[in-house]
């Protein structure tokens, strides 16, 4: 965003209604990361990264190496372009296109185009996502950066050597062979000297196409695409755009086509690699799963960024029942006519009149947004909003049901209170004799992690008293959930 407060202040009205101070807090790149913690009460690490071309990838890395040593908890990385580029002059032998097209890896590629883009994402550490039940979209096996020093033709221009390294570091980390990547997410900006040098330096890793004697080992193993085709160069955000859709290509298990590539580069050897230029959306076909990809981004001046990326073959809701990860088999529920698991709903503010808002605000918010995970609405609601005197909850299967009812406010079912605040108590209360009865709590058992684990810990501790697992008496069923060894 750097010159971006000089685009506002050539805004007459603007001058007038804030102060150039103002102006500079709210919209210089050095607050941004620390206005979006002040805003999101975020306490961990608020680092804003410069690093050309690949700051956000950059910045991933960063993240993903606080969340490793514990500094946080969770991340949001990403970066934000904003061009103020209107046109340009073109010159042979620069880095912008002569017909406003970029052409990575095409035998006409003469330069990129600037694009404008914000992107970002949230990361966790992949156990602590899988206990939240997150939805998971794929998982960082390991990145690395590092920077082309001094042996290079000049400043700007690329390394084929220091590319490679950084390559290989990622790999190592993630703790995988090259051969199990079949999709590089490139740099791949349609200039004549990256291009060649970024295949160059892929080729150094992943090997030679042909063996010694002049037989080829694997034919189009790995496709190579770039996203600077679909939007241009975002420079900042570049990174994190190519990052996105790698992570979507894993998701969808299809790979996006590179646009503009009609013919290979010449300088480019793809006979002797074991890559192939994407040039068509494609199914994602491979024997070796999971799937992974590799995302590089190369700043000018020589901070290079890779990321190793892996499809999410682990289920991502352990709570929603789609592993077998307790004796109990799990499965998800909505499915073959199932009901779903209820999930609560808590709105608070401070006025009542604030809560109505409130109330409509979500009804249209889920009318607009009907595909949304209803679990992680209710969950953000629960822990990520404060707690107010006017008070109203609910309890929804879908989210249908959830704006049917936030639109029905004076429903019996739906609960508002004025809640005071007060130091009180805890009660226990139990139920009476003869009131128990077999599958009492059932539905609790399998949907929610909590309630099960506590069952099960008490099982497991009454078990050496009573001479028996008390769960095959309160919940006998085919599928076994009380025949545990």
């Amino acid at each position: 965003m750097n010159g971006y407060l000089f685009n506002l202040y050539s805004n007459p009205n603007i001058r007038k209604s804030v102060s150039n101070y103002q102006l500079f807090l709210a919209s210089d790149k050095d607050f941004l990361t620390t206005r979006v913690s002040y805003k999101l009460n975020l306490s961990g690490p608020s680092v804003d990264v410069q690093t050309a071309c690949s700051t956000s990838l950059v910045a991933v890395h960063i993240a993903c190496q606080s969340l490793l040593s514990g500094e946080c908890d969770i991340a949001l990385a990403g970066g934000v372009a904003i061009s103020k580029q209107l046109g340009y002059l073109y010159q042979e032998g620069g880095i912008y296109s002569p017909d406003g097209h970029c052409r990575a890896f095409d035998a006409n590629a003469k330069g990129t185009v600037s694009g404008s883009g914000v992107g970002i994402v949230v990361l966790k550490r992949l156990e602590d996502a899988l206990n939240d039940g997150d939805s998971i979209d794929a998982v960082i096996k390991g990145s690395a950066i590092n920077n082309d020093g001094a042996f290079k033709v000049s400043y700007t221009s690329p390394s084929i050597d220091a590319q490679a390294k950084v390559i290989r570091a990622a790999q190592l980390i993630a703790e995988v062979e090259p051969e199990t990547i079949s999709y590089i997410e490139a740099h791949g900006t349609g200039t004549a000297l990256g291009d060649p040098i970024e295949i160059s330096a892929l080729t150094q890793v992943f090997g030679s196409e042909k063996k010694a004697e002049g037989v080829k080992k694997k034919q189009k193993a790995c496709g190579i695409g770039s996203v600077k085709t679909n939007i241009g160069h975002l420079d900042t955000a570049a990174g994190i755009a190519s990052l996105i859709k790698a992570v979507l290509a894993l998701k969808y298990k299809q790979i996006p086509p590179s646009l503009n590539f009609e013919q290979p580069n010449p300088q480019i050897d793809f006979d002797n690699s074991p890559f192939y230029v994407n040039s068509s959306l494609s199914a994602w076909e491979t024997d070796k799963l999971p799937r992974r990809a590799g995302v590089s981004s190369f700043g000018i001046g020589g901070t290079n960024a890779h990321v190793v990326l892996e499809e999410n073959l682990t289920p991502s809701l352990l709570r929603r029942g789609e592993v077998d990860e307790t004796p109990l088999s799990l499965t998800r529920r909505g499915e073959g006519g199932e009901v779903n698991p209820c999930e609560l709903l808590l709105i608070s503010a401070k006025t009542e009149s604030a809560l109505q808002t409130a109330t409509k605000n979500l009804a249209n918010y889920l009318e607009t947004n009907p595909n949304l995970d209803l679990a992680n609405i209710a969950y953000t609601l629960n822990v990520g909003r404060q707690e107010f005197e006017h008070r109203r909850f609910l309890v929804c299967q879908d989210i249908e049901s959830a704006i049917e009812l936030l639109k029905s406010p004076d429903s019996e079912k739906v609960f508002t209170h004025n809640h005071i605040p007060t130091t009180q108590s805890v009660a226990f209360m139990f139920s009476g004799q003869g009131s128990q009865y077999v599958n009492m709590g059932r539905e609790l058992y399998e949907t929610q992690t909590v309630f099960r684990e506590t069952v099960d810990n008490c099982c497991k501790l009454i078990k050496p008293h009573i001479g028996f697992d008390l769960l095959t008496l309160i919940y006998p069923s085919e599928k076994g959930i009380g025949n545990r060894e």
